[in-house]
């Protein structure tokens, strides 16, 4: 009549024994737990099959990261190559060679023959060459030595003045500014000797001048061919360095029979300018010989501080030609 009392503590005992197996199972497996950092693999079974399982994922990364790593090329059929790897230096090789194919492939495609190629390739190796030596590569310095004589051409009261003597040696540095034309400019030491000799109504005259100067040649010189003759056109400028005079009168009159020497007493001037015109001939790269003719338009006596009524209005426009050798370096 009765209903059999029903207890809900067995079932609840069994549950809770059921959640409590569970829990412990999560959390003592081998499996996905928090902060392990490792995924779940349905087809591992037993100890560390996280760890291998990782071992595959990261030799995976790396083929991957070499993947994107690699070097593409494409040869002349279309056909595209990636080479990968993770030596830098293959790497590099490959890359540098490809670019140098690309470079080859753009410079052919501008010309017809290999003969216009071939001249192409040749005069842009020259003109890298010049630019690496640099522009002083272009100037050539030599020395030049010559000698010669001087007259007086020009001026007034010229006559009675003889041929003079001249020597000069310096350096000189010559730049070219084309195939044909040259700028050359030099420094020379020079040594010049003037003499005089003349008569008047009452006295026989003798005069001599010696200086030692600094010259300064410029001008622009043209070659007719590469190894051949040349001429220049330019400008000259004479310093004075150190001057001596010497005047001898001898005077044979009636009343009056002597001789008289007077030293510095026909001073020269400090700087002459004149024009000047170079003929040579190229025997080689580093030999040459000129024939250099100056021609000066500065009177060669300072009359403001001259002595000797004799040269009082004298004016002497030297004219000075010289054969000189330059060696150039």
């Amino acid at each position: 009549m009765f209903a059999p009392k029903f207890s809900h503590k067995p079932i609840l005992t069994i549950a809770m024994a059921i959640a409590l197996g569970g829990f412990c199972s999560t959390a003592f497996a081998q499996g996905v737990f928090e902060g392990s950092g490792e995924e779940d693999n349905s087809g591992c079974v037993g100890d560390g099959c996280g760890m291998e399982f990782n071992e595959v994922s990261n030799s995976t990364d790396d083929t991957q990261s070499d993947n994107a790593n690699g070097v593409e090329t494409v040869d002349e059929n279309g056909v595209k190559t990636v080479v990968y790897g993770t030596d830098s230096t293959a790497q590099d090789s490959v890359a540098q060679d490809s670019t140098k194919a690309a470079d080859s492939t753009k410079v052919t495609e501008f010309f017809d023959d290999e003969d216009t190629r071939a001249n192409y390739v040749q005069e842009n190796a020259s003109e890298y060459r010049a630019r690496k030596e640099g522009f002083s590569k272009s100037i050539q310095f030599g020395f030049r030595a010559g000698a010669g004589a001087n007259m007086n051409f020009l001026g007034n009261h010229t006559d009675g003045w003889n041929v003079g003597f001249d020597l000069e040696a310096g350096a000189i540095a010559k730049l070219p500014i084309g195939n044909d034309f040259s700028v050359a400019a030099g420094l020379d030491f020079s040594y010049r000797t003037y003499s005089y000799e003349g008569d008047n109504d009452y006295s026989h005259n003798e005069a001599s001048i010696s200086e030692m100067l600094f010259q300064i040649p410029a001008f622009i010189q043209y070659a007719f061919d590469e190894d051949g003759f040349f001429l220049g056109l330019g400008a000259n400028i004479s310093l004075k360095m150190s001057g001596e005079t010497e005047f001898k009168q001898t005077v044979d009159a009636k009343d009056k029979h002597y001789k008289d020497k007077r030293s510095n007493t026909m001073p020269t001037v400090g700087v002459e300018l004149g024009s000047l015109l170079n003929i040579g001939y190229v025997i080689n790269k580093n030999l040459q010989v000129d024939l250099r003719y100056v021609q000066n338009y500065t009177n060669l006596l300072d009359q403001d501080v001259i002595a000797e009524s004799t040269l009082m209005k004298t004016k002497l426009f030297t004219s000075h030609v010289t054969l000189g050798v330059t060696l150039l370096l």
